[in-house]
C-alpha cells in the first residue's frame, strides 16, 4: 500500500524533478521454472552510460517474480546491470570479474544484463538467465588391465584452461589459468564445472597417483575443447551452454561424447 500511494502522489508532479519523486525499477524472469523459488539473485543497477552504482541487493527469485523486490531510480537517465544465480561458493568477485581461484571447478552461474530507460513512476525489465556454465560428466573405460594392486583407478585427472571466470555485465569470459583436480566419485569417474571458455586452450592431463604435477608422473593429455567440438558441436559462444557427457575408452584409444540429449558419436585418436 505504501508504494501504491508513494507512486499516485507523485503524478502530478514534473518528470525532471526525480530527486522528489522516484521510479521503481521491477525484474520480470522469463524462464524461473529452471530455479528452485528461494535462490538468491546477485542483482546490480547503475547509471547508464555513467556506470554510478544504484542498487546492489541479494533478493531471492520468488521475490522478484513477486514483484516484491524493486530498486528506487532517482534519474530520468538509463540503467544497467546485470543478475547473477550461483556463484559465492568457489568463485570470487572483484568489481564485475566473477573469478575462479586456482586449484577450484566453476560454480553453476546463470546470469543476466540488461540496458533500460527510466520510465515516470514504474518500469518493469523482462530478462532471461543464461547458463554460463557447462558440466562435464567424465567417465574411463577399458582400465581394468590398468588398475593398481588394489583396484584403484590408476591416474589422477587435472582440467587446465586459459580461462578463470566471466565478466557479469558483458558475459565476456575472463583470461587466467584455470587449474582443477577433480575428486574420482566412483572408479575412473570424475565431475567438475567449467566456465565459458575464452580460447581454445583446455586440456585434460593424466598423472600417475605417486607423482601427480611431477614430469615424471605424466602420462599424457587430450585436448577436451577439440573433443567436445568434434563430436558435440559444442561452441562457446552457444547462448546457454550445454552439459556434456564424455566416456574415454583408454585400452581401445576411443571417445564417446553425449551432449544433453544429443546422439553419441564416436573418434579415434592419439594420445
Amino acid at each position: 500500500m505504501a508504494l501504491a500511494l508513494t507512486v499516485v502522489s507523485c503524478r502530478g508532479i514534473v518528470l525532471e524533478d526525480r530527486l522528489e519523486c522516484p521510479s521503481f525499477l521491477f525484474f520480470e524472469v522469463s524462464n524461473p521454472e529452471h530455479f528452485q523459488p528461494y535462490e538468491k539473485v546477485f542483482t546490480t543497477v547503475c547509471s547508464h552510460p555513467a556506470g554510478g552504482l544504484i542498487s546492489s541487493e541479494s533478493p531471492s527469485l520468488r521475490s522478484i517474480q513477486n514483484k516484491d523486490f524493486y530498486v528506487e531510480v532517482r534519474s530520468t537517465e538509463a540503467v544497467k546491470g546485470y543478475g547473477i544465480l550461483g556463484g559465492g561458493r568457489n568463485i570470487e568477485y572483484r568489481g564485475d570479474q566473477w573469478l575462479i581461484p586456482i586449484g577450484c571447478q566453476s560454480d553453476s552461474i546463470y546470469r543476466f544484463s540488461y540496458v533500460a530507460d527510466v520510465v515516470p513512476d514504474s518500469f518493469t525489465v523482462p530478462v532471461e538467465f543464461v547458463k554460463e556454465h557447462t558440466k562435464v560428466s567424465l567417465q574411463f573405460v577399458g582400465m581394468e588391465t590398468y588398475l593398481d594392486e588394489d583396484g584403484r583407478f590408476p591416474f589422477e585427472v587435472v582440467v587446465r584452461a586459459n580461462t578463470c571466470g566471466i565478466d557479469a555485465y558483458t558475459g565476456l569470459p575472463v583470461r587466467g589459468s584455470f587449474e582443477y583436480r577433480p575428486a574420482e566419485t566412483t572408479l575412473g569417474h570424475f565431475d567438475f564445472i567449467l566456465p565459458r571458455q575464452a580460447d581454445n586452450f583446455l586440456l585434460l592431463e593424466l598423472y600417475g597417483r605417486e607423482h601427480i604435477y611431477q614430469q615424471e608422473g605424466f602420462i599424457g593429455s587430450y585436448n577436451l575443447n577439440e573433443i567436445l567440438l568434434n563430436l558435440g558441436g559444442v561452441t562457446w559462444r552457444e547462448k546457454s551452454l550445454p552439459d556434456v557427457s564424455v566416456e574415454i575408452d583408454y585400452k581401445e584409444t576411443r571417445v564417446q561424447v553425449q551432449v544433453d540429449n544429443w546422439e553419441k558419436q564416436e573418434l579415434k585418436f592419439e594420445m
